[in-house]
């Protein structure tokens, strides 16, 4: 019984998470990454198929960061010290070219 307690809790606290919105740029389709404008120091890992295939329609030239606008849940896996970032996509809100001035902090500090 006690076992059924603690699948039913965690399985709600897992559904009852709210979803955040991402505003960065998109870095990679291969695998997925978004470094968010506000946080430019962490690369939140994304999967997801639509999203890959928007980019590969919008970029012209080859490592092109386009702005994205996501929503969705994140998630860390590995250590409670640091592990990898993941952006579980719940819906693809904007994808389009980056304009001039936005995404400062990113577009002039992330090494790929």
């Amino acid at each position: 019984m006690r076992l059924l307690c603690l699948t039913v809790i965690s399985g709600l606290l897992v559904a009852c998470r709210q979803p955040v919105e991402v505003r960065g740029l998109y870095v990679s389709d291969d695998p997925g990454a978004v470094v968010s404008c506000d946080q430019p120091k962490t690369l939140l890992l994304v999967s997801d198929a639509a999203l890959a295939a928007d980019y590969r329609h919008i970029a012209t030239q080859p490592y092109q960061w386009p702005f994205v606008r996501l929503r969705g849940v994140t998630e860390i896996h590995g250590s409670i010290y640091g592990g990898s970032h993941h952006l579980l996509v719940q819906e693809i809100i904007e994808i389009r070219p980056v304009r001039r001035g936005e995404c400062q902090r990113v577009a002039a500090g992330v090494p790929l």
